[in-house]
């Protein structure tokens, strides 16, 4: 892996969708896709956005979080914690529609998130998928997903919120020849860096995820 230092570093070309095992457990809305563990804990994220959408985002945020199904979540463990309740998909990338947007603020769409990690690479990760997004003027997939250490499971307070050690993001752009950008980011020290499916695969075995990505 190489540290991500400039923003788009390089790209990874693959001619086909990425793939992955999908969870049991799934809440869908539309283009918005919620995927829960075996903890009914966040998991993954996925958001699949056509270009005409893309044109239509604006400013405007619902910024009201809600529970849509029985589970862990509540928004008191995370005060004073340091941590975020850091979105998997960002809620601006989703304001072309307001219902849609509001959604974004389900608890199963974002998972504690450093805050120096939340607002500082994370959010300028995001911001160079939408620069991406301009750049290609193409429908993509973006995926981003938490990573747990399974075999040490760490909690928010005394909740049974888990804290991830890791947070990946995956943009696949439609183009004639698919273009895929991958990324982790570490929820310990903040830092991102640019990755293949080969070395998040080996990342998510060794902290004995049940996902797999093809």
């Amino acid at each position: 892996m190489k540290l991500l230092t400039i923003l788009l570093l390089s790209t990874i070309t693959l001619f086909g969708q990425v793939s992955f095992n999908e969870p049991k457990s799934v809440i869908k809305h539309n283009e918005l896709t919620l995927y829960l563990d075996s903890d009914n804990n966040s998991f993954i994220s996925k958001h699949e956005l056509k270009y005409n959408n893309f044109l239509k985002l604006d400013s405007d945020r619902d910024d009201k979080w809600h529970s849509e199904i029985k589970g862990p979540y509540s928004k008191e463990p995370y005060l004073y914690s340091g941590y975020d309740m850091g979105h998997l998909t960002p809620s601006h990338i989703t304001s072309y529609n307001d219902t849609l947007n509001h959604h974004s603020f389900s608890f199963y769409n974002q998972a504690p998130q450093l805050a120096g990690f939340n607002r500082g690479k994370w959010k300028r990760l995001e911001m160079s998928v939408e620069d991406s997004i301009s750049k290609y003027k193409s429908d993509v997939i973006i995926i981003t997903g938490v990573i747990y250490n399974e075999t040490k499971k760490v909690y928010l307070g005394k909740s049974k919120i888990k804290i991830p050690e890791m947070y990946y993001k995956i943009l696949y752009i439609k183009t004639k020849k698919p273009i895929t950008y991958i990324w982790v980011g570490s929820n310990k020290n903040g830092e991102v860096m640019i990755t293949n499916i080969k070395d998040l695969n080996g990342v998510l075995e060794q902290n004995k995820s049940s996902i797999k990505f093809k």
